[in-house]
């Protein structure tokens, strides 16, 4: 079938090119374009259904499934039917055949203008740019739109009356930040030279345990005021009474208003002034919060300044044009109702309140009804849709009488205001001129965006316009550090607000005299409150008021650099993990070139926690929006005005970040225009231009939040030869070589999916024309995932285990300044070492200051391991399924070795600030003393240990102690020792005195230590084996590693085999080099180059038996292969214990291994022991060593008996068993029985269920 449309359309637009003139010819080519994506369109259907996963969904997008339609492997996320990129821009005429341009140029061009992107914009400068938007100009506004606050007297209103009350007004102005400083106290004021302040920079924070922060001045202006009624000439004035107003007092002061955290490498941050570096790894993006390194997470919200269709749980249509906080949006809402056989009605929502959209439309002065089916511009013949117009004007004619009467629409439309507790002004004038489409001046123009919007909803309901899809980029936006910081921001403003206005209001009743405001506020507020929400990671909800979210705020984990970029680069949904969250979970065809679709980690997180891809660039704020509008008008857009017959009649509506800002006659003209205008730099590069011609709009979003990407234009390559030198991305950008393209706009684009298609383009039946093409495929892929070698050749699991976990677990050479830090635990790896493959990203993101070597380095930081010789055999049944077996000799000339680094950390009150709040005798403070609970011997007088002191298990780190002689010392406990290799004391911004001790402790592998290569081939070290026992070849090569050879086929990581090949033709002076995914040289070249350089083509090699020097029978494959150390190692996850803390109440061992819990026994390991017969040592791990226990049983009744104290003959009282049931002593027996099942029983009884036992068998 597709092949016959294909034929069809080509014997079609075969015969219509004799006819058509050069401008024809690019319509009749869109439409053959537009039934080709049709069948694309309905792939990318079958793949939603299929709920496929993100490999599948790789080899799905890929060329590999395009091959029978675009064989040359294009891609085209089209949802609508159009192409209307214009291919002959008038302004530049340039010929778009590439015989001129060779594919090795092009493709080295892709790789320069990739290093210049990185170059440009990093790994993590959205972070920073939206942090730097909310210093410039966000907190601005947050302070702006509080306007002026009047202060009234008192907390009664009923007690103003009419007397001349005190009244005080406040306004605020210019906020300024200044860059981080802190006070030095009062100590050094007697030193000659000593200042107040002093900078503060990122390392002094994070060693003084302080906050990276700025304060926040504000200028104020409080005025004091009375006001009176006085009377007036009533024929002069008109007015009979009139409020005359007497300035009292008047106060103009720059207030503290606490301080804002400051982000590393920001325009406030003082890294951003200097060259040096602390440490070479160093990009910033992140806060310093008493010490601990945070970030934030981007967030995934809806974009709700757009019309949103939704079809649940009932149809919907909705439009906020204002802030997200306030309750100010308009939704329309078929409503069923016992009227007029039960049709659906359309309701308005309305400052939460529901008004009859016939009613609305009338408030706005539409002068009948017909005039409104006319604005709605829709079918009346269609009876589903006259019927739902015909059932909304009954309902308001059976509701509200007479509202068509001038006046009667507001009139009742104020009556269902009353119980709400907006809007602030009484007039309905002005609630709807202020509130509903604020951006929209005139009545005329809001009825018909109104009336527009419920067309759009019909349209939906009637299936001729698609329901908005949640998942898709388009409609979403990512919440940034400058967005999260203004919503929190804003609560704490007005908490803070609030208790000045209730301080003022005090002092104005009392008729005490009112001060400047600094004495009413309480900076704290704003200060704890942002170091609150950073220390704790519940930031509030962007929608609910009073409830608070998890997840926005992370802590920094500096394994290795690779690892701290990551957690800076991840986008996350706020849903509930646990519920149903239908598709979310899955990729969107528009996540392609935008999220990595592999890097996601595994379990509840999977699919809502995503990473960018690596040139996914989130988009900033454009805030010239006057000037954008210009140059919207000199495209062609006409102004709107107050007719609506000129508004609806055949225009296209021109939307800007979802505000209706114009109309135009001809779309396709105006969107030409204006991109022209963008690839000359005319109007920003992160513009998003879409037409919309089934629905005649044209949608503009220049707005913060959408993820970006680079793309080549096709039509513009030619102009890469006019290049000359170095060039910048900008440069590329302002020379229309390469422009920025979104998820919006990137449905019109038909994208190659590499260079080397687009000369293979021209051989297709029909030609495939392209507007686009990718810099490189791998490019699609994220920061992670984009530096495993041979990724597409791996199964998927396997690269997400690697991008996801193993690549941010393995220990490399974390920073360059850790004299200088004290992190809670840090590893370092030794003997670091590049891989000996490289791909296009590691390339790319090479820093300056690797010039020297010309770019043949990949960036070293973010490969964490070491090249060893891997060789694939058993070996003595010691590296069993996953397990190494590791060569001695190795491990003792420091392969793999590490020093893990660990702090100990103690705070103290500073005697002279605790002040009269703390007793003398509770004050804690450093010291040595003769202590219980652990050695003292390495401890020097003042507490802390000397430096190059051995620890042990139980010594004391810390010596602390009390007056009262309480120890309150910090002990090594079991598994914890090391040298001591720094101590710090100082004190932190809230005046406290604390002490870091550090200790070191180098590491070799030792058994159970766990590795893994760049292809999620983990494994535990199995056997340590000496070299002269290990096989080696006729060159003398000894392997550094054996790996069994079923871990290959169970794990499908054929990747690893190819990297082992491809690296022994580089390590022998092969030219191969790359090992870039989706690029990656066939498997018939790589063992070409091997039997080229004289050895086995596929990696085989004649080894000898190092045991008895005879040669080996089979061959063993081997080669080079770059293997990771893991944080996981047997020496931290020891786990022993004697007898130890069980659970009050179940009585069993207690879990966790710093509690000193027990092992866990579990299921599986009960089979396990069952399977071998041993009975004894099962009763042993399940009763003995757990919850031991007895249980006294009837044997005359089967039922439980107690131990209760009863009385005899005599009087006399004794204790034992009873059974209560047969009331019988003779037969209660006693039998050995798990205290849980002895719980269990207790607790079913409770219950009125009655266990019977038989002790026949006791």
């Amino acid at each position: 079938m597709e092949e016959e449309i294909d034929q069809g359309c080509t014997r079609d637009c075969k015969l219509e090119m004799e006819k058509l003139d050069a401008e024809d010819l690019g319509e009749e080519v869109k439409d053959h374009f537009s039934v080709v994506n049709q069948l694309e369109t309905s792939i990318a259907n079958d793949f939603r259904n299929e709920q496929m996963g993100a490999r599948d969904f790789l080899e799905e997008a890929g060329p590999s499934s395009f091959n029978d339609k675009f064989s040359n492997g294009s891609f085209r996320m089209d949802i609508d039917d159009d192409m209307d990129f214009d291919y002959s821009d008038s302004d530049d005429e340039l010929d778009s055949s590439l015989q001129d341009l060779d594919e090795g140029f092009l493709k080295s061009f892709c790789k320069k203008a990739a290093t210049a992107f990185f170059d440009q914009y990093g790994l993590i400068s959205h972070q920073i740019n939206s942090y730097n938007d909310f210093v410039r100009n966000g907190i601005q506004n947050v302070f702006d739109s509080i306007g002026e606050i009047v202060i009234e007297p008192g907390y009664d209103p009923s007690k103003k009356g009419d007397g001349d009350w005190r009244r005080a007004s406040l306004k605020f102005g210019k906020v300024t930040l200044e860059k981080p400083k802190f006070w030095t106290g009062e100590k050094f004021s007697s030193v000659d030279g000593a200042k107040e302040y002093l900078n503060l920079l990122p390392r002094h924070a994070r060693l003084q345990n302080m906050t990276y922060s700025s304060r926040i001045k504000v200028e104020t202006h409080l005025q004091v005021f009375t006001e009176s009624l006085s009377r007036s000439d009533k024929f002069k004035t008109g007015v009979e009474k009139f409020v005359e107003k007497t300035l009292l007092n008047e106060y103009h002061t720059d207030v503290n208003f606490g301080r804002l955290p400051v982000m590393v490498n920001s325009d406030l941050c003082w890294m951003s002034e200097i060259e040096e570096r602390d440490c070479e790894f160093e990009q910033g993006g992140y806060f310093v919060i008493k010490g601990a390194e945070k970030t934030f997470i981007a967030q995934e919200q809806i974009c709700l300044k757009r019309l949103w269709v939704a079809k649940h749980p009932t149809w919907t249509i909705s439009y906020r044009p204002v802030s997200r906080r306030k309750r100010i949006f308009v939704k329309l809402v078929p409503k069923v109702e016992n009227i007029t056989a039960g049709e659906k009605i359309l309701t308005v929502y309305f400052y939460v309140t529901e008004v009859p959209i016939w009613l609305l439309f009338f408030a706005l002065g539409v002068p009948n009804d017909r005039e409104v089916v006319k604005m709605i511009d829709l079918d009346v013949e269609d009876s589903a849709i006259s019927n739902i117009l015909v059932a909304s004007i009954y309902d308001a004619d059976r509701k509200y009488e007479g509202f068509r009467k001038g006046g009667n629409a507001q009139k009742y439309i104020k009556e269902l205001m009353q119980g709400c507790r907006f809007p602030p002004t009484e007039s309905v004038e002005e609630c709807i001129t202020n509130y509903l489409f604020p951006h929209l001046k005139s009545p005329e123009q809001k009825a018909c965006f109104l009336a527009y919007m419920v067309k759009c909803l019909l349209e939906a309901y009637r299936g001729g316009r698609k329901v908005d899809n949640r998942d898709d980029l388009r409609n979403k936006r990512l919440e940034l550090a400058g967005e999260l910081l203004e919503r929190e921001l804003r609560v704490h403003i007005k908490h803070a607000e609030r208790r000045m206005v209730k301080a003022v209001q005090r002092d104005l009743y009392k008729d005490r005299e009112v001060q400047s405001i600094d004495h009413y506020l309480d900076a704290s507020i704003i200060t704890n409150g942002l170091s609150r929400a950073f220390s704790t990671g519940a930031w509030s909800h962007p929608f609910k008021r009073m409830e608070r979210i998890s997840g926005i705020v992370a802590t920094i984990r500096r394994t290795n650099p690779l690892q701290a970029t990551a957690d800076m680069r991840k986008t996350r949904q706020q849903v509930s993990y646990t519920g149903r969250v239908g598709d979310a979970r899955y990729p969107h065809p528009s996540h392609w070139g935008k999220i990595c679709f592999l890097s996601t980690p595994d379990g509840e997180n999977c699919g809502l926690v995503k990473n960018l891809a690596s040139m996914g660039l989130v988009s900033t704020n454009i805030l010239n929006r006057e000037s954008l509008l210009q140059k919207f008008y000199e495209c062609g857009m006409e102004m709107l005005v107050d007719d609506a017959s000129t508004l609806l009649n055949g225009k296209h509506k021109i939307f800007l970040d979802g505000d209706w800002v114009g109309i135009c006659k001809d779309s396709s003209s105006f969107v030409a225009r204006l991109r022209r205008k963008r690839r000359k730099t005319e109007v920003p590069h992160q513009i998003e231009i879409k037409r919309d011609k089934h629905h005649g709009e044209v949608r503009i979003f220049a707005d913060a939040g959408r993820i970006l990407r680079p793309l080549l234009i096709v039509q513009n390559l030619k102009k890469i030869k006019d290049l000359k030198g170095d060039f910048s991305f900008q440069s590329l950008l302002d020379s229309s070589i390469i422009e920025f393209i979104g998820p919006e706009e990137e449905e019109d684009c038909q994208t190659a999916w590499g260079v080397r298609y687009l000369f293979t383009a021209e051989l297709e039946n029909p030609p495939i024309k392209y507007t686009h093409c990718e810099l490189d495929s791998s490019f699609l892929l994220g920061l992670s995932c984009g530096i495993i070698p041979f990724a597409n050749h791996d199964h998927a699991r396997r690269v997400l285990y690697q991008s996801e976990k193993h690549s941010q677990q393995a220990i490399g050479f974390s920073t360059t300044n850790s004299s200088i830090r004290v992190d809670t635990n840090s590893h370092q790896l030794y003997y670091p070492q590049r891989p000996l493959f490289r791909t296009i990203l590691s390339d790319c993101l090479g820093r300056s200051k690797y010039d020297h070597h010309k770019g043949m380095l990949p960036r070293p930081e973010f490969f964490n391991g070491q090249c060893a010789i891997v060789a694939v055999n058993v070996h003595l049944g010691y590296n069993q399924e996953d397990s190494l077996v590791m060569n001695r000799a190795s491990l003792e000339r420091g392969m793999f070795r590490t020093e893990h680094v660990r702090s100990y950390k103690a705070e103290v009150e500073n005697s002279e600030a605790a002040g009269k709040k703390q007793k003398t005798d509770d004050l804690v403070s450093f010291g040595k003393m003769q202590s219980k609970i652990g050695r003292v011997d390495s401890l020097d007088d003042d507490g802390f240990p000397y430096i190059g002191a051995n620890l042990q298990t139980g010594d004391i780190v810390i010596g602390k102690h009390a007056a009262t002689g309480v120890d309150h010392s910090i002990k090594l406990k079991h598994t914890e020792k090391g040298m001591v290799q720094k101590v710090v004391l100082s004190a932190n911004d809230e005046g406290k005195n604390f002490a870091v001790v550090s200790l070191r402790q180098v590491r070799s592998p030792c058994l159970g230590d766990k590795f893994s290569s760049m292809h999620g081939q983990k494994g535990v070290l199995g056997f340590l084996e000496s070299q002269e026992n290990f096989p080696f070849t006729k060159q003398g090569i000894v392997p550094d590693i054996v790996i069994n050879p079923h871990a290959f086929p169970s794990r499908q990581t054929p990747g690893q085999l190819l990297e082992a090949a491809l690296a022994k033709g580089i390590a022998l002076g092969g030219g191969l080099k790359y090992a870039t995914p989706f690029s990656t040289p066939s498997v018939e070249d790589i063992t070409a180059q091997l039997h080229r350089l004289g050895f086995s083509r596929w990696g085989d090699e004649r080894v000898y038996d190092g045991r008895t020097g005879e040669k080996v029978q089979s061959l063993i494959f081997m080669g080079p292969t770059f293997y990771q150390r893991l944080t996981h190692m047997a020496e931290d996850k020891v786990k022993f214990r004697n007898t130890g803390p069980v659970h009050p109440l179940t009585r069993q061992p207690v879990a966790d291994r710093k509690r000193f819990g027990g092992i866990k026994f579990g299921e599986m390991e009960r089979d396990c022991l069952i399977a071998h017969g041993a009975a004894a040592n099962l009763h042993e791990r399940l009763f003995t060593l757990s919850d031991s226990s007895q249980m006294h049983i009837c044997r005359k009744c089967n039922n439980m008996a107690n131990v209760i104290q009863r009385p005899v003959f005599g009087g006399r009282k004794i204790r034992g068993p009873y059974c209560r049931f047969c009331e019988s002593v003779e037969d209660v027996v006693r039998v050995n029985v798990p205290y849980g099942a002895k719980l269990l029983c207790q607790e079913l009884f409770s219950m009125g269920i009655s266990l019977k036992f038989d002790t026949e068998l006791c």
